[in-house]
């Protein structure tokens, strides 16, 4: 099935020089590993990105530059063994994912079982579990979310910008259909409640710059419960 939503252009030109921060990077790469077009739009920036660099006169070096360089990659941020590198330099073009158990995370993309290789799942209602995961962010809060088939999620709004990539199944809501790889980007005020689809569960990677909020007269008494932890 073909992608519907992609990230903004200038999204694309901030991951391909490297400026995003590590949880965008990680919504974009899992964006970029299901959608064909993206991946031919980001090797032009690359591509650009090189011939500009090409065309930068060469500068001086100073005489501890190499020392500094090695000890910059030594510090690199590493999360559960895995150099968070990885994210930019995975072969999004690979379906190396292993299929024998439907819904499982071993369905996901290879990059994103290396990031969370056993991501630790807590029910926040009875249709819907998560699993936070911890890349070294100061910003945004990175997370899996499952629904199981035909479930939904509480109605909420959003005090931050939501970014939500589809990896296996689809889901719905009040503004249309997504399926895997679509990119979700929800602002401020925006009000929805996810649904997912009747034949299989649906699981989806989130990216929140502030804690959601839960509409009702009854459901928004838990929003002083809602935790937010970027990590």
């Amino acid at each position: 099935m073909t992608v519907q939503l992609h990230p903004e252009s200038d999204l694309l030109v901030d991951y391909s020089a490297g400026s995003l921060s590590p949880a965008l990077c990680v919504s974009i790469t899992a964006h970029l590993h299901f959608c064909d077009q993206c991946r031919s739009q980001q090797d032009e920036l690359l591509s650009l990105g090189g011939n500009l660099f090409d065309r930068v006169a060469p500068q001086e070096m100073q005489e501890d530059s190499f020392a500094s360089v090695l000890s910059s990659i030594a510090s690199d941020v590493n999360v559960s063994g895995v150099n968070f590198g990885d994210a930019h330099s995975v072969d999004v073009n690979s379906n190396d994912v292993n299929s024998s158990n439907v819904g499982d995370t071993s369905n996901l993309p290879i990059f994103l079982q290396k990031i969370a290789p056993k991501p630790q799942f807590n029910f926040l209602t009875r249709s819907l579990k998560v699993a936070k995961i911890a890349i070294g962010e100061d910003k945004y809060e990175l997370s899996l979310h499952k629904i199981r088939a035909g479930g939904n999620t509480p109605m909420h709004d959003h005090k931050g910008v939501e970014v939500t990539v589809v990896l296996y199944g689809s889901f719905s809501d009040e503004e249309g259909v997504y399926n895997e790889g679509d990119f979700i980007v929800r602002n401020p005020g925006d009000v929805h409640s996810p649904l997912a689809s009747l034949d299989d569960e649906c699981i989806c990677l989130s990216v929140v710059e502030a804690p959601i909020r839960l509409v009702g007269p009854i459901l928004r008494m838990i929003n002083p419960f809602l935790s937010f932890n970027p990590s």
